[in-house]
């Protein structure tokens, strides 16, 4: 890190605003015995990250209860300045809107038709951000 850089560990209030904000974040997941990460649109929920998933193997983790990590940033490469939120939390299906009536329908760019909404509670959150001196 540069002599004028300061790496600030971000407040858990801090933290929660950010992940409110950012419209995209990289899903981490296990795929069978292999690492995957996955972009996804998100929302937040009562405590919680809400996605919608397609048919495969985000869906199939979820069903099986495992963990995943979904994280976002923002960056400026011009001031080489940013930050980053990790979310860490149990993954769970959601259901439709049959189980869940007034659950809000997360935006997604990637998935075509209803998919399947995914919950990743928020058990675990943190974050950083690179700041410069002045």
């Amino acid at each position: 890190m540069r002599d004028d850089a300061q790496l600030e560990v971000l407040s858990v209030d801090e933290c929660r605003r950010l992940l409110a904000e950012a419209l995209v974040g990289w899903l981490a997941f296990c795929d069978g015995d292999r690492p995957a990460l996955a972009p996804v649109n998100y929302i937040v929920h009562l405590g919680e990250i809400v996605a919608r998933s397609d048919y495969g193997a985000k869906l199939a983790a979820a069903a099986h209860d495992r963990l995943m990590s979904l994280g976002v940033g923002g960056i400026d490469a011009q001031t080489r300045t940013g930050w980053s939120v990790q979310v860490t939390g149990r993954a769970r299906l959601l259901g439709d809107d049959l189980v869940n009536p007034d659950l809000p329908e997360p935006d997604s760019w990637a998935v075509d038709g209803p998919g399947v909404r995914i919950g990743i509670p928020i058990e675990e959150i943190s974050g950083r951000r690179v700041v410069r001196a002045g």
